[in-house]
C-alpha cells in the first residue's frame, strides 16, 4: 500500500476544501495517507474517514490556516506581520521567516501532494506547495491545481519556478491544464488531468431531504455560489431582469452568502424585482435547491473547475454558464448544458432564449436524470498519476 502525504491549508468549507474531503472518502483503505494541515480546524475536520492520519504544523506555517478574524493577541499581532511582510516584500522573503522553525516531516513517503496552489506573489496565501517542497521528504511530489492559472493571479515567476519542482502537476480539468501549460507549455509532459471527487450517493441522499417544491406555474432558475464579485450574481440578476422584461413567468433562487449580498439586495431592488429574486443565504445542504429547479445559472466571470457542475449534473439539473476556463470539458462535452460567451450581453440573450424554450430545457433534464454520474474516470486518472510516476 502507497504512502501517501497530502498537504492542505485547513478543512474549511471550500471548493477546494471538499474535493479533499471527497477524495479522501474515495481513497479510504486503497492508500496510507497522511492528512497535514496548516491548521486543523473547518467544518469536514470532524467528519473524515477513521484511517487518515491527521497532523498540523507547529510553526509559522499554522497561521496561512486562519483568517485575521479568527486569531487573538500574539498570534493575531504574529499573523498579521507576517501578513504585512507578504504585501511589501513578498512570497520569497516571506518563505524564509516561515520556515524558521518548522522542522521536516519525520517520515518518507512514496508520494507528497500539494493540495492548494499559490496566490498573487504578495498575498498570504498558499505556500502549501512551498511546505511540501521545503518540509517533505517523498520520493515523488505532485501539487495539484484548482485554479485558473492563466488569469487568477498565481502566474508569476516565483510560482512559475516553484512548479517545475515537482514531478507531476495535477490540474482539475481539461481546461485547468489547458489554461496552466499556456503559461507554461514545457511541463505538457509532466501535467495530467485529475478531476474532481464526489460523493454522489451523500449529494442524492441529501437532495431529497426536505426537497424544495417550486411553485410550477413559472420557470424556476438558480444559483448556488458566494455573493462575491467573480461569481457575477449581478449578471444572473440582470439577465433576469430581461428575462422577465420578455414576459417570462419566472423566479430566481440565489444561495449563498458573502460580501456582495446587500449591493445585491439594492440591485434587486431598482430593477424592481423584489417579489421575483429570492435570497437563502449560506446553506449546508444546497442539493435540496437544486433537485427541482429548473436551470442552474453559472454567471462567473472567471471559474477554474467549479464543483456545482458535476453536482447539479448528478441531480439532473441543466446548466447555463459563461464561457470559462472548464465549460466546453464540464458542460458542452457531458452534454448537460448550454455556454455563452462572457459577457453581460450574450448572458441576456441565452437565457431569455432558454426561457422563452422551456419546453427544450424540461427535455434536457430529464435526460440528465437517465445518466449514471460516478468517480471512475476521476479515480482511473488519480491512481495513474500515482503510480505512472
Amino acid at each position: 500500500m502507497k504512502k501517501l502525504l497530502i498537504v492542505n491549508n485547513n478543512l474549511k468549507v471550500g471548493g477546494v476544501q471538499k474535493s479533499l474531503y471527497n477524495l479522501l472518502w474515495s481513497l479510504e483503505g486503497d492508500y496510507d495517507i497522511t492528512l497535514c494541515l496548516f491548521k486543523n480546524i473547518g467544518d469536514y475536520s470532524e467528519k473524515l474517514p477513521k484511517s487518515v492520519k491527521v497532523t498540523e504544523t507547529k510553526g509559522l506555517f499554522r497561521y496561512l490556516g486562519v483568517s485575521q478574524s479568527e486569531v487573538k493577541g500574539l498570534d493575531g499581532i504574529k499573523r498579521a506581520i507576517l501578513a504585512a511582510v507578504s504585501r511589501m516584500l513578498g512570497r520569497k522573503f516571506t518563505l524564509k521567516l516561515l520556515l524558521l522553525g518548522e522542522k521536516m516531516h519525520d517520515d518518507n513517503y512514496d508520494c507528497a501532494i500539494s493540495f492548494l496552489h499559490n496566490g498573487k506573489d504578495k498575498s498570504f496565501y498558499g505556500f502549501v506547495q512551498d511546505y511540501v517542497i521545503h518540509r517533505v521528504k517523498a520520493d515523488r511530489k505532485i501539487a495539484f491545481l484548482h485554479c485558473d492559472y492563466r488569469n487568477c493571479g498565481a502566474n508569476n515567476s516565483y510560482n512559475n519556478e516553484l512548479l517545475k519542482r515537482f514531478d507531476k502537476i495535477a490540474a482539475c480539468s481539461d481546461g485547468c491544464r489547458e489554461a496552466f501549460l499556456s503559461v507554461l507549455p514545457e511541463m505538457e509532459s509532466r501535467c495530467v488531468t485529475v478531476k474532481n471527487f464526489h460523493r454522489y450517493e451523500e449529494i442524492r441522499r441529501l437532495a431529497n431531504e426536505q426537497t424544495v417544491e417550486y411553485k410550477n406555474d413559472c420557470v424556476n432558475l438558480l444559483t448556488v455560489a458566494r455573493l462575491s464579485h467573480e461569481k457575477g450574481i449581478d449578471r444572473a440578476i440582470k439577465a433576469f431582469a430581461k428575462a422577465i422584461e420578455n414576459g417570462i413567468a419566472a423566479k430566481l433562487h440565489i444561495v449563498g452568502d458573502g460580501a456582495k449580498r446587500n449591493e445585491l439586495e439594492e440591485l434587486v431592488k431598482t430593477l424592481g424585482l423584489t417579489d421575483s429574486v429570492v435570497f437563502y443565504g449560506e446553506q449546508s445542504n444546497p442539493y435540496r435547491f437544486m433537485k427541482n429547479a429548473d436551470l442552474l445559472l453559472l454567471t462567473s466571470y472567471h471559474e477554474a473547475a467549479p464543483m456545482v457542475i458535476d453536482e447539479a449534473r448528478s441531480l439532473g439539473l441543466p446548466i447555463l454558464s459563461t464561457s470559462t476556463t472548464s465549460s466546453q470539458d464540464m458542460i458542452l462535452d457531458s452534454e448537460c448544458g448550454w455556454v455563452c460567451d462572457n459577457s453581460q450581453d450574450k448572458l441576456n440573450t441565452m437565457l431569455v432564449e432558454l426561457t422563452k424554450n422551456i419546453d427544450t430545457v424540461k427535455m434536457l433534464k430529464k435526460s440528465l436524470a437517465d445518466k449514471k454520474v460516478n468517480n471512475d474516470e476521476a479515480r482511473l486518472q488519480f491512481d495513474n498519476a500515482i503510480i505512472l510516476l
